[in-house]
């Protein structure tokens, strides 16, 4: 017995492997998948390599490894960490740098409990919890320990001894971005330059250092939960991290759009956010209209009309196009757009919204707010009942410009039914079936009237 021990020993080589490169691809939906490249002496025969301190958020079944011909996978295991610290002296960290020092007791899927040395207690919630130190308290270990981060071991079998490199590929949580844009008007509202950036922020419990980072813009299909994770890996020897332009070039990735950052080798830590600039376009021409939906209720009232309610507010609106003569030609991410003036000295926000995924031609729209001096009345001055689940109304709707200059007004209305219009003293444009638009100007200091007629044939 003693000598199959002694056997298995020198035949079951223990390695540690080293971190030479890690490129990550983050996506919208919080998360990311991690490429990283390591290195380890290899011994001919089976050998195991641990590979601590994973990120806590790993998907531990989304871990794959791409090996050399001169390898082979045998089989691979995970394991927190914090399995075998039971009992150990600890010091918890919190977010809000408190310490606590403690035994630790029992380890929970949302908290932890520690035994401190008067015998009592304590329960700490997983999400309070900043860093965990086991053993005494390290001031180094204290910033690059994470909290519940995992040892994968990997069992090999090696066709020759010397060095060896692999490549580890896993999905992690808790790791995102987001699109910002700053838009800036003068004065006199007649100009529009933008400056887009990335937001990246990770949460997902692992310091990443000196990697080099893409990022994908669209929304990736994922398995539910209770099904087995789906998300197919790319192998980071296969692509292409690169980039050294000021500005990020978007790339196709199968449906979506690929960024890479334009600096190389980034340290982003746990907690941490940072901001790269994506681009920034000048003099972009761009409309502010004024939109009206003066329809405040979502059903229709047949013959009872008396608790009719309209919207009096009209809401600004900055509509450009995404074109290249208008400076742009660039699939836009989703993310957040604020909408900046000069005002004296200072740069004041106008307005914020939410600028959804915009392709190549596509048209953009900025609410800014409700205008202050421009209101909406909408009145049904004439309701009848044709026949049978057959109605007719005739609207009125006046717009009331108090502004010293004249202003364009998007005025919008949704037909009920299957439904016609009768008749109306203005131009309108049909956007589908249920939905039309009327574009009228409206001078200064003074009002806009409306009246138009439809017909909702509610019959199938």
């Amino acid at each position: 017995m003693n000598i199959f021990l002694l056997l298995f020993s020198l035949t079951n080589f223990l390695n540690s492997a080293e971190l030479k490169d890690t490129g990550i691809t983050v996506y919208n939906d919080n998360r990311a998948v991690v490429n990283q490249k390591y290195t380890a002496d290899c011994k001919k025969g089976f050998i195991d390599i641990d590979i601590p301190n994973l990120p806590r958020t790993v998907v531990t079944d989304s871990i794959n490894i791409d090996l050399p011909q001169d390898l082979r996978l045998r089989f691979n295991s995970y394991k927190s960490e914090n399995d075998s610290k039971i009992n150990q002296n600890v010091s918890v960290i919190t977010k809000d740098n408190e310490k606590i020092n403690g035994v630790l007791y029992r380890i929970g899927d949302k908290n932890i409990t520690l035994k401190n040395d008067n015998d009592e207690y304590l329960i700490i919630e997983n999400d309070y919890i900043k860093y965990i130190n086991y053993g005494k308290f390290d001031e180094t270990d204290f910033k690059n320990r994470m909290i519940n981060n995992g040892t994968l071991n990997i069992s090999l079998d090696s066709k020759k001894s010397g060095k060896c490199d692999f490549m580890l590929n896993y999905i992690i949580n808790n790791l995102s971005w987001q699109a910002a844009y700053d838009a800036y008007v003068d004065e006199s509202f007649s100009n529009l330059d933008i400056n887009a950036r990335v937001n990246l922020t990770n949460n997902s419990g692992y310091n990443f250092k000196n990697s080099k980072i893409s990022l994908v813009a669209g929304v990736v299909n994922k398995a539910s939960d209770d099904q087995p994770q789906t998300f197919r890996l790319m192998a980071a020897k296969s692509m292409d991290f690169g980039g050294n332009s000021e500005e990020m070039t978007p790339k196709s990735l199968s449906e979506f759009y690929a960024y890479d950052l334009p600096v190389k080798d980034i340290t982003i830590n746990d907690s941490e956010s940072i901001s790269v600039d994506m681009f920034t376009v000048k003099n972009i021409k761009f409309d502010k209209v004024y939109i009206y939906k003066g329809q405040k209720d979502n059903w229709y009232y047949y013959d009872n009309l008396k608790n009719y309610k309209y919207d009096k507010n009209l809401t600004a609106q900055l509509i450009f196009k995404n074109t290249k003569e208008n400076n742009l030609n660039k699939p836009l991410p989703e993310g957040k757009i604020r909408v900046y003036q000069k005002n004296g000295d200072l740069i004041s926000l106008v307005g914020e919204d939410n600028l959804p995924h915009t392709a190549v031609n596509d048209k953009v729209e900025i609410n800014t707010g409700k205008a202050f001096d421009v209101s909406g009345e909408r009145k049904i001055i004439e309701h009848k009942k044709v026949m049978t689940n057959i109605y007719r109304d005739t609207i009125n709707i006046k717009i009331k410009n108090e502004k010293n200059e004249p202003i364009n007004v998007k005025i919008k209305e949704y037909l009920w039914g299957n439904s016609k219009i009768i008749d109306s003293s203005s131009k309108y444009n049909r956007i589908d079936a249920n939905n039309i638009e009327f574009d009228i100007k409206v001078e200064k200091k003074s009002t806009f009237v409306l009246n138009f007629t439809a017909e909702y044939n509610f019959n199938q």
